[in-house]
């Protein structure tokens, strides 16, 4: 009986392959032979499931986003007040710097890499945190003149900022003490 394989799960390996060899080399540094030896198969098996490196670019910044934009939404859309929401997103934020900063390269690189599509996951995040202000603003938690998508952009890119630093420079940011930053800043901003 010919063995089964798990078509998904195997294209998620591959993906994973691809972050990490990305990672170290760039996306214009590595060749699909690369992602293969990092996955520990043979070219022809990756070819399967993806048969030139763009067809796998897409996948991974698809992925990439989707995953990003449900850990901004379960947060979001949780109960509580808005300041918890927001501390629970920047303390999940913080936890991931340095999965996030292992996979600087990459991530920097797939930002070059399909311009549009980062444009509206920023967009997207961005309505989703004025969203979550604007409800604040009507129940009187935040303040009523506060500028919901000027301050939810100033909030994702002061996390996007400090990831970005952290790539560069891991021993700069201390977790504990830009969690708590950045949860003054957003209690600041919010205040009534």
């Amino acid at each position: 009986m010919p063995k089964q394989v798990d078509a998904g799960a195997l294209k998620s390996e591959i993906r994973a392959a691809a972050r990490r060899a990305f990672a170290r080399n760039g996306i214009a540094g590595t060749g699909l032979e690369h992602v293969a030896r990092v996955a520990g198969m043979g070219r022809s098996s990756l070819y399967h499931y993806y048969p030139d490196k763009q067809s796998l670019l897409r996948d991974l910044v698809a992925e990439t986003l989707d995953g990003e934009r449900a850990l901004f939404r379960a947060h979001l859309r949780a109960e509580g007040s808005v300041r918890a929401r927001l501390d629970a997103l920047i303390d999940a934020c913080v936890e991931l710097f340095d999965a996030w900063a292992a996979l600087g390269r990459f991530f920097l690189d797939l930002r070059q890499l399909d311009g549009p599509r980062f444009r509206r996951f920023f967009r997207d995040v961005r309505s989703d945190v004025a969203r979550v202000l604007e409800e604040g603003k009507a129940t009187g938690e935040v303040a009523p003149d506060l500028d919901a998508p000027m301050v939810a952009a100033a909030l994702i890119g002061a996390i996007d900022g400090l990831l970005v630093q952290h790539y560069f420079d891991r021993r700069a940011l201390d977790p504990e003490r830009l969690r708590a930053a950045l949860r003054r800043i957003a209690e600041r901003a919010i205040a009534p």
